[in-house]
């Protein structure tokens, strides 16, 4: 789970720092508790095992770093909660998607806290408890995080923004959705139902897996007023063009560039003054302007090789699981030919013509100039 949710938090910093208008707060402290989680998720994979009967010790010490783990994760909502603190939040799509995150992933992390215990788990373990709470950080954590980047980061990718509208009716549903479909399987896991029931005759259940039968009906509302979100807005994409290459007012210097940026990214190499560098040019008004002369710039060629040796490498990786020796044998010695063949290729780079770049940039200061 960790693996899959550090990527989300660096999503749900960059989207609170943009729509607070602030720079993120305790950045060092929020780098250091990344590299916490990091280190500390090594630790705490055996909390799911605490009933195999590996003893007391084994398990006391789990249960301690399972613990222990959340405290710099609990760091980081303060982080971002301080962030939002006397900011000037805008209440966007990306913005809803994290604030569902936070209040969503708290009750996750709780709840998880308290199946660190290794009593407390003995008793919890396989029942419809675990259900939940997996599901709590998972989908409130993970998927949360990257619904929230995609809508995010999708006008810089595409050229032009996702419909607001059925966004917000998306993330409604969902959050909706969620607690009716996860709540009631906590109280389920504390009265003894288990997972992976193909049938119940404990009439007492019933009224609790109907609410959550709801709450699935409300996720698949929110899963279709995303694809519809996504229908509406290429089908109204010249109303919801970006322009500018910052529709947001980001901090970071992606949003210095048009959308979609050129394959060269900047035409000239900007000065980073700043951690939020794009927002302290725009404080110091050195926006991107059109220059009269560019030079050429020196860009590396496309290469497939890094899709060669991925495809030897899980070649290699599947056959030594499988003992599959000749198929580990071909992994391995593709990987190493396509090693050489790469080290021997002299032609890997190239140099863009300044009356290409010129042409480029001056196309879209001109579609700026056509929009203000």
């Amino acid at each position: 789970m960790y693996i899959l949710i550090l990527p989300a938090f660096g999503i749900f910093s960059e989207i609170i720092s943009t729509f607070s208008g602030k720079k993120l707060f305790g950045y060092k402290g929020m780098v250091y508790a990344t590299c916490a989680i990091m280190v500390l998720s090594f630790l705490v994979w055996l909390h799911h095992f605490f009933t195999m009967g590996s003893g007391a010790n084994v398990n006391a010490f789990f249960g301690i770093t399972t613990m222990i783990i959340s405290i710099p994760t609990g760091v980081k909502i303060f982080n971002w909660l301080f962030t939002m603190y006397r900011g000037r939040v805008q209440m966007t799509t990306p913005v809803l998607w994290t604030l569902g995150f936070m209040v969503t992933f708290v009750i996750g992390g709780m709840t998880g806290v308290l199946m660190a215990v290794p009593a407390a788990d003995f008793v919890l373990h396989n029942s419809l408890f675990l259900i939940a709470h997996f599901h709590n950080v998972i989908i409130g954590g993970v998927l949360f995080g990257y619904i929230a980047g995609i809508t995010y980061w999708f006008p810089k990718a595409f050229g032009f923004k996702l419909d607001e509208r059925l966004g917000k009716y998306a993330f409604w549903c969902w959050i909706i959705g969620f607690y009716l479909a996860f709540m009631p399987l906590y109280a389920l896991g504390f009265m003894g139902m288990t997972r992976r029931l193909n049938h119940t005759d404990n009439p007492a259940w019933n009224p609790y897996l109907y609410v959550a039968v709801l709450g699935a009906v409300f996720v698949g509302l929110g899963i279709l007023f995303q694809v519809l979100q996504i229908v509406v807005s290429v089908r109204r994409r010249k109303e919801l063009l970006d322009v500018t290459g910052d529709p947001w007012g980001g901090r970071t210097l992606e949003w210095a560039t048009s959308s979609p940026p050129p394959f060269y990214n900047f035409a000239h190499t900007p000065v980073v003054r700043d951690l939020d560098a794009f927002a302290d040019m725009k404080a110091r008004g050195e926006v991107p302007q059109q220059q009269a002369h560019y030079e050429q710039i020196h860009m590396p060629k496309n290469t497939g090789a890094g899709f060669y040796i991925g495809a030897f490498s899980l070649a290699l990786g599947f056959a030594l699981t499988w003992h599959i020796w000749w198929l580990a044998a071909v992994g391995l010695v593709g990987m190493i030919v396509s090693f050489i063949f790469r080290s021997n290729d002299d032609h890997i780079d190239y140099y863009v013509p300044a009356h290409e770049v010129q042409t480029v940039e001056t196309s879209h200061f001109q579609r700026i100039a056509s929009q203000a």
